[in-house]
């Protein structure tokens, strides 16, 4: 989803090196949109262990409230990364100005909700291999550049054993069983060929 052009004007844009703290972003709540590149959403237990809770997308709205500076940190994951903020202050005079706006924030949050239930379905699968199959499936869905059932994936391995609550050896263990099982092919670090896409929803669902 782009960002809606009758906020275009009151939007502060931002562009981010890569692996840059995006804490700017969080100074006094808002919205943020991601323009281009991603952005990772991540918490990182007292132990020193990192979980990413959310990769947001362009197009991807995302709210900051008071917690967030407290439990979660943003970093962009890509270089060049840009983001489009609206202040809480624009915010409120925005929806004063122009109240039948509600129906387009409920339609924001619906999308919100959506992405971070299909990503508690990736988590939730049994075993490894269904985990990873389950993930690149999603990862296809959402990124508009994938084509011809490839995907070139933004994140690195370590970024997807954090999104997924698993050792970065399992993830590679799990990649080799997909590769193997014929169902993917690598060409590269990070482009994966789905070779038969039927398979691959069969593996994320279980089938046996």
């Amino acid at each position: 989803m782009d960002v809606p052009p009758e906020l275009d004007a009151a939007m502060t844009f931002t562009r981010w090196r890569r692996e840059e703290d995006c804490a700017a972003l969080l100074t006094d709540g808002g919205l943020c949109w991601v323009v281009s590149g991603i952005i990772r959403k991540c918490a990182v237990h007292e132990s020193g262990q990192r979980r990413i809770v959310d990769l947001i997308m362009p197009g991807d709205f995302f709210a900051l409230g008071p917690a967030d500076a407290r439990t979660f940190s943003f970093q962009a994951v890509t270089e060049g990364t840009v983001t489009a903020r609206l202040t809480q202050r624009n915010l409120n005079r925005f929806i004063t100005e122009n109240p039948g706006v509600y129906c387009m924030f409920y339609r924001l949050a619906c999308n919100v909700i959506a992405r971070l239930e299909e990503q508690l379905l990736v988590q939730g699968r049994t075993t490894a291999a269904e985990k990873i199959a389950a993930y690149l499936l999603l990862m296809s869905t959402r990124l508009s550049g994938a084509q011809d059932g490839a995907v070139v994936l933004p994140v690195s391995r370590y970024d997807i054993a954090d999104h997924l609550g698993i050792a970065v050896e399992t993830v590679s263990r799990a990649i080799t069983e997909l590769r193997r099982a014929g169902l993917i092919h690598l060409d590269g670090p990070r482009r994966i060929e789905m070779t038969d896409a039927r398979g691959m929803q069969r593996k994320a669902d279980g089938a046996r």
